[in-house]
């Protein structure tokens, strides 16, 4: 550790430690709440450091709590989908599931410090295939009228910035202007976001849910 260490990471690495250990269906769904709810009291504080660090102009710094964010929603997430599971709710725990897949790629996307984050990825994905049954996912294509870049406010087409990209604490995104209309629905293996799937089917004479 060097001296210029901030200290709020010393205090963020220590919850991210303690937490690790509730990381399984195992353990009591009591302990993971209340450690689900430590860790919604990390968010303030992130913000509040963040906000500092934009203030002092620090990019990297501002960039580094931006995955510490990404990384306490995947925590909290992941805590999310066991609990749920428990309580017989596999719908809402593969919403949690997705959460926490996106949100672990999106920290090692905020900073280089999080890169390491991409092996907790490939470990959501095998509870993917492990524990959930196979999805029908869907996608949409949309016409808008134009698109315009969250950092900057731009079109999106004429601006500098990269979507996905961090600027000073924030990721760049595309923001939908004006009217929107859906060009197609396709039934897809990969899709943009995998919360949007075929929940239910049709079969001798009812509806039944595809996830159970």
């Amino acid at each position: 550790m060097t001296d210029n260490f901030p200290p709020f990471l010393t205090e963020f690495n220590e919850a991210v430690k303690e937490t690790g250990a509730f990381l399984s269906i195992a353990r009591a769904s009591e302990l993971q709440q209340d450690a689900s709810e430590a860790l919604e009291q990390l968010i303030p504080k992130i913000n509040e450091e963040k906000a500092r660090a934009v203030k002092d102009k620090n990019e990297d710094y501002a960039n580094m709590l931006l995955g510490c964010e990404c990384v306490t929603a995947a925590l909290i997430a992941e805590l999310k989908m066991w609990i749920l599971l428990k309580q017989e709710e596999p719908d809402a725990a593969w919403d949690q599931m997705v959460s926490a897949q996106n949100a672990y790629i999106a920290a090692t996307r905020a900073h280089s410090g999080f890169h390491h984050l991409a092996l907790f990825h490939q470990r959501m994905e095998a509870i993917e295939q492990l524990v959930f049954p196979p999805q029908v996912f869907i996608s949409a294509a949309l016409i808008v009228e134009r698109q315009e870049c969250s950092i900057c406010g731009d079109e999106y087409e004429d601006c500098a910035h990269l979507i996905g990209k961090p600027y000073m604490g924030e990721f760049c995104s595309v923001v939908m202007g004006g009217n929107a209309k859906i060009h197609s629905v396709s039934i897809v293996e990969n899709p943009a976001d995998k919360r949007c799937r075929m929940q239910r089917f049709s079969g001798e004479g009812d509806s039944r849910k595809r996830m159970t």
